[in-house]
């Protein structure tokens, strides 16, 4: 869903999940979880909490106004995941290695299936006789 909601809006620059041998192609971007946490609450309901990173290596022709302009962009539109989860706790940072890095939190709430049979029947008593519905 993440990469999903960069690619609507940067389509031209590639999405990496994993490192690459070769480096990574300039403009992309490159996401990895940090961490995961989750609360317990009744009925088995658990409040996640994904924590991400997300690197952004700039056009290296313009590598200061490029990440500007995409810090930016970032802090603007890449604030929900479609209708599912919002972005919370973003952070950016312009490093010395001409990296824009974000960090953010993605929070969920998890229900767990119930694969239980339910009621298809009910079955009542009337005076002298069983009915069913």
């Amino acid at each position: 869903m993440i990469a999903n909601e960069l690619q609507r809006l940067f389509p031209a620059a590639p999405i990496y999940r994993e490192n690459q041998k070769g480096g990574f192609q300039e403009p992309s971007f490159f996401i990895t979880k940090i961490m995961t946490g989750s609360k317990t609450e009744l009925f088995g309901i658990q409040n996640r909490r994904y924590h991400y990173q997300l690197v952004y290596f700039p056009d290296p022709e313009r590598p200061k106004a490029d990440m500007e302009v995409v810090e930016e962009l970032l802090l603007d539109n890449f604030t929900t995941l479609g209708d599912s989860a919002t972005l919370r706790n973003r952070q950016t940072e312009l490093s010395e290695d001409y990296t824009l890095q974000m960090t953010f939190e993605v929070w969920v709430r998890a229900t767990p299936v119930d694969n239980t049979p339910k009621q298809r029947k009910v079955q009542t008593k009337t005076k002298g006789s069983v009915t069913g519905r």
